[in-house]
């Protein structure tokens, strides 16, 4: 129940570091964007777990969902900062967005 209240502030602090980062990189003449697609393994269970994980990614400035693969267990992501070090990538997806996803009970 604590996750359902501290999802709000989550994931607006989420939205405003990702805006940004975003905007600082389109207006500076040396952009950072180093696109890549990643496979991201996931241990949710849960349908609505799954879903609330790629609508997180997804609506963070920078990211976006693409699809499932393996029955659910992959979540395919268009990054545009993952380029350099997909494993990291990958890892913060993991640390921030599914263990903040698995806390919600859905």
């Amino acid at each position: 129940m604590k996750a359902l209240l501290v999802f709000p502030f989550f994931y607006l602090r989420e939205i405003v570091a990702g805006a940004l980062r975003v905007a600082c990189d389109v207006l500076s003449p040396q952009p950072r964007i180093d696109p890549v697609i990643l496979r991201v393994p996931v241990g949710l269970t849960s349908p609505g777990q799954r879903l609330l994980l790629a609508c997180l990614v997804s609506m963070t400035p920078g990211s976006i969902s693409i699809g499932e693969a393996d029955d659910g267990r992959t979540l395919l992501v268009h990054s545009l900062y993952g380029g350099a070090d997909p494993a990291a990538a990958r890892r913060e997806i993991k640390d921030r967005y599914e263990s903040f996803a698995a806390r919600i009970p859905i």
